[in-house]
């Protein structure tokens, strides 16, 4: 996903930020007093690219790359995967779901020190890595419609779009549990083999809007698109409230339940 730095926008991360804290809430006394700055932050991710050329790969995994997981028996074991592709190629390929599995413990760890100022990175990183993996465009080879002639459509849909409808997005947190995760790195894979198989519906939302309006930078192309995927975004959104709601709780119980009382 080389030259891409955009996943769903600030908007877009900020909203999964602040769902989440509040889906915390009932489980983690005090949480709430960080809540602000847990969404501002969520953003830090993005910009530590122009500083640090290893954290870009860890925004995305273009999953579908790999024969296993088009054979539905996806390697999640990090060395083994190199030992068969070789480490540049599994770099290039994105390292979001073990990105996303190192700060879960990073953020243990934190939680465990009563470190405050840690436990705010990592909860800010985690943030950022899960909104990122809810994107199904960060999770396959076909990332900005360059192989279907749709070149663009990657901020089309989850900056342009997104931002046009974020506040019927903010509208929906409906029926949402907040649970620990006993398999980390088998959830991470779950949901990112969720959103890769909803590419697809994306790729035909986009023709469908562009040929509808005769523009792909138009009120009317992002209403149409919006219009076709509007469902499954809203579905994405709340998974992604859910599923890191339920990593920070996950790394929090890990730690032995602190009090942010006791978190400084």
């Amino acid at each position: 996903m080389t030259g891409l730095s955009f996943p769903w926008g600030d908007k877009g991360h900020k909203l999964i930020a602040n769902k989440a804290v509040e889906l915390l809430k009932e489980k983690i006394k005090n949480i709430e007093q960080y809540q602000d700055y847990i969404t501002e932050h969520s953003v830090d991710p993005d910009t530590r690219k122009d500083q640090d050329k290893t954290e870009g790969p860890k925004h995305y995994i273009d999953i579908d790359f790999y024969k296993e997981f088009l054979e539905g028996r996806m390697i999640q074991d990090k060395d083994q995967l190199i030992s068969l592709y070789s480490d540049s190629v599994v770099t290039k390929m994105g390292l979001l779901p073990w990105a996303t599995l190192e700060t879960l413990k990073n953020l243990t760890k934190a939680f465990k020190e009563k470190n405050r100022d840690k436990v705010l990175i990592y909860t800010s990183d985690m943030a950022h890595y899960v909104g990122d993996a809810h994107q199904p465009m960060h999770t396959i080879l076909n990332y900005d419609g360059q192989f279907t002639n749709q070149k663009g459509v990657h901020a089309r849909y989850e900056i342009y779009m997104v931002n046009k409808y974020i506040d019927e997005l903010s509208d929906g947190i409906k029926g949402l549990e907040v649970a620990y995760v006993k398999e980390p790195l088998d959830y991470i894979f779950n949901y990112i083999s969720d959103s890769n198989s909803l590419s697809e519906v994306l790729f035909a939302a986009d023709k469908f809007a562009a040929s509808k309006a005769g523009s792909m930078e138009s009120d009317e192309y992002l209403r149409l698109l919006w219009f076709k995927t509007k469902y499954i975004t809203g579905i994405q959104f709340e998974e992604a409230y859910n599923s890191l709601a339920s990593l920070i709780y996950t790394a929090w119980v890990d730690a032995g339940e602190p009090s942010f009382s006791e978190i400084n």
